[in-house]
């Protein structure tokens, strides 16, 4: 396992947001084309859904060892996936006392908390960040001066985790 240096952990802050920033269009942009309509999803004031760079970590510790195939990426990540998000659901529906997504209208729903076309959209995302976010955050990481790397990921995690902070406390307060 690689040690967390400055240029590692700007590279795991950077595609923390990106993944979860992707999450965030995928979830606006499907709430667009089935309900007509714009919501900003997720818990967070930024627009990003945690869940999506969770996931990606997830993958990235289960798969990071060995040069995979995109088929098999794509596979795994499918399984890996649903459970995670039927996992998450029930955890969050536990801890705030709110049903934050539902797939009850969606076919092939699995227990209204995922669904096999939202699987396999992940399991394209899982193939992408593998193929292209994670070799990007890489250069870039290498490219950027060690007090940039410092800077700007102690900036953006400090943003990020204050707004978890106050988001959860809002969730908390108002269940």
């Amino acid at each position: 396992m690689k040690k967390i240096n400055s240029r590692n952990f700007f590279r795991y802050v950077f595609e923390f947001v990106v993944a979860g920033f992707i999450g965030w269009l995928y979830e606006v942009g499907i709430t667009l084309v089935i309900n007509h309509y714009f919501e900003n999803r997720g818990i967070l004031h930024l627009p990003i859904v945690p869940i999506y760079s969770v996931g990606a970590f997830i993958l990235l510790a289960m798969l990071r060892e060995k040069k995979r195939s995109p088929v098999f990426i794509f596979l795994f990540a499918l399984v890996v996936t649903t459970l995670f998000e039927l996992g998450s659901a029930y955890l969050l529906e536990f801890l705030f006392h709110k049903q934050f997504w539902t797939y009850h209208s969606w076919y092939f729903s699995i227990l209204d908390r995922s669904s096999l076309i939202s699987s396999a959209i992940f399991g394209v995302l899982a193939v992408a960040y593998f193929y292209v976010l994670h070799p990007l955050s890489g250069k870039l990481s290498e490219k950027l001066p060690k007090p940039v790397c410092v800077g700007a990921g102690l900036t953006i995690s400090a943003v990020i985790i204050t707004d978890f902070v106050i988001s959860v406390y809002q969730l908390l307060k108002d269940r």
